[in-house]
Parts: structure tokens; C-alpha cells; sequence
């Protein structure tokens, strides 16, 4: 007695049959190849096209920092079928607080309603470091009587020995108020869940304890300048919904992988979820837009380094 798999696979094998005079074989499929891509954004068309027009420069200086290239593979890849993120090696070279995230300025506002914009430069701090470079802006900016105080694990306070002042942390820098994005400012990360707070002689405390992690994952986001891709990741943002390229997602592990290191994100260590994009019809690969996306969908700042990754691409 024929098993239900020995049925299943005569059905599903080819067969010939015939129609009159001709001859029609049916159940014939191609063969699926596998093939691996290796993407490192260090050969990427902008570096090329700079060697050969001075018109590029200011292009290419503005997209050496942000993780948002165009790579042309040397040989077109033909009836792909699906393709999947096995690896990505991502530089921990970005840092957490900058200009580029807009989280290194905040308002304050004294009692004859003069304004000052703190601004902090662009680093990777710890505490004791962001602490230092705060109270040093503060001082910069002609305001001596008001400190703050930030500390591992715990929370943060300002006071002041004098004057009374209001801190407003949801603004950009120009001092406009930037409210939607207040959960991506520099006040957030220090534990304050307030958009601004009056300060004097009574030490002001934040809600929450601080964390410099701004950054706890990121996303990598492929086109492939056809219509054959499918959203597969859905995070809301403030006001709208994240880049619908989007195929994988990488955990940020800042004690395993400190800044300076590299994040070698994988399947097999839980810090790399891909999904498998699948395509029906005809779709060939050859020129894809690659983009590392922070929290907010906007590109990551690794500070000239590139990084790489394999696709696993599955073909006719």
C-alpha cells in the first residue's frame, strides 16, 4: 500500500501526455539556486563616481558619514525569487549623543526671559563625561548659578544657587519648538519625562533614571528599484510609520560590543531578525539603495567607517 508522500510526489513529478498530435508535459519546474551576495559599502557607487568628477565631492562628503549608499553588483542577478540577511558587521563607531541625532541642545530660559541654546558637542559620553560637558556649555553660555548632576543608574537634577530658570528640552537647535520628537532628545535620555521644568534653589529631579543607550537597535533597509518588495516591518513613529524597505533588524549589545568595536549581528547570536523577502513574477537584482536606519528611520552616523553584510539569495 502506497504512503500518502509516495501519492503526494507521483502527482507533483512531471508528466507527459498527449493531445491529439501533440505532445504536453506538465508539473516542470526550474531548479532553485542559491546564491550569496557579500555587500561591503566600501566599494559603493558614491566612492567611484568621485574618483572620476570633482562634482561629486560635496555629495560624497555629505554621504560619508550617513549609512545610506548605492551599491551596483558586477553581474545582474536573474528570476530571483527571495532573498534573506544571513550576517551584518555594523562599526560601533556612532555616537550617542549628536547633532545628527538631534539630542545635544536644550533651551533655557532665565526670569527676564532671555533665552540660551545649550549645545553640547557631538561625542560618545558616559556620565561623568556628559555631566562635565553640560555644566561646561551652561557655564559658556553665561549662566553660573545653575549645575546639573547626572549619575550611572540613577537619576538626574539641576539646581541652581540663585536665579530661577525654566529648561525646555523639546526644541531643535534653533530653540523651535520640536515636541514630536521630544522622546529622541537629549532631556529623555536623562531621565526627564517632562517636555520643561522651572529650576531654582530646590534641586530639580528627573522622573526616570538616565540612559546614554540612545541607540538600542537599528534597521537595515534594502531597495531594489522594482515594485516586487513587501513591507515587512511595521514600527510607528511620531507621525508616520517607519521605511517600508526594511528587511532585518539588529540588536545593539553595548556591553558585549562597546563603541570603537564591531557588532557582528547574526541569526545564530539573536542579535540579527531578517525576514525573507519573496517575489512573484520577474525580478532581477543588480543595483540595490542600502540604508542603516536608527530607531527613528533616519540613516546611522558611523563617522566615515562602512560597514557589510551577506545576502542569501535564492534564484532560477
Amino acid at each position: 500500500m502506497s504512503s500518502f508522500d509516495d501519492k503526494y510526489d507521483l502527482f507533483m513529478k512531471p508528466k507527459t501526455s498527449q493531445y491529439g498530435n501533440h505532445m504536453v508535459m506538465s508539473n516542470v519546474q526550474k531548479q532553485h539556486k542559491t546564491k550569496y551576495i557579500n555587500i561591503d559599502t566600501k566599494f559603493r557607487d558614491e566612492y567611484n563616481d568621485a574618483q572620476t568628477s570633482n562634482q561629486n565631492q560635496d555629495l560624497l562628503s555629505n554621504q560619508a558619514t550617513s549609512a545610506n549608499y548605492t551599491i551596483t553588483l558586477p553581474e545582474r542577478i536573474n528570476d530571483v525569487k527571495s532573498m534573506q540577511i544571513t550576517n551584518i558587521e555594523i562599526p560601533h563607531t556612532f555616537y550617542n549623543i549628536s547633532e545628527d541625532l538631534g539630542n545635544n541642545y536644550f533651551k533655557i530660559v532665565d526670569s527676564g526671559n532671555v533665552e540660551s541654546i545649550i549645545t553640547i558637542p557631538s561625542e560618545n559620553y558616559t556620565t561623568s563625561s556628559l555631566q562635565s560637558a553640560i555644566n561646561t556649555a551652561i557655564t559658556n553660555a553665561s549662566i553660573t548659578d545653575l549645575s546639573v548632576s547626572v549619575n550611572d543608574n540613577s537619576k538626574t537634577s539641576f539646581v541652581s544657587s540663585g536665579n530661577t530658570y525654566t529648561i525646555d528640552f523639546a526644541v531643535n537647535g534653533s530653540g523651535i519648538s520640536d515636541k514630536y520628537r521630544f522622546k529622541s532628545k537629549l532631556g529623555w535620555l536623562l531621565g526627564f519625562r517632562k517636555i520643561s521644568y522651572e529650576v531654582d534653589t530646590t534641586p530639580v529631579s528627573s522622573e526616570g533614571f538616565s540612559n546614554l543607550n540612545s541607540t538600542k537597535y537599528l534597521y537595515l533597509a534594502i531597495e531594489e528599484f522594482n515594485h516586487g518588495n513587501q513591507s515587512s516591518f511595521i514600527s510607528p513613529l511620531f507621525t508616520s510609520l517607519v521605511n517600508k524597505n526594511i528587511i532585518s533588524r539588529i540588536t545593539i549589545d553595548p556591553k558585549t560590543y562597546p563603541f570603537g568595536s564591531i557588532i557582528p549581528a547574526s541569526h545564530s547570536n539573536g542579535l540579527l531578525i531578517s525576514d525573507n523577502r519573496g517575489y512573484t513574477g520577474k525580478i532581477d537584482l543588480q543595483k540595490l539603495k542600502v540604508s542603516l536606519l536608527n530607531e527613528d528611520g533616519e540613516p546611522i552616523v558611523l563617522n566615515g567607517l562602512d560597514f557589510s553584510f551577506c545576502i542569501s539569495v535564492e534564484h532560477e
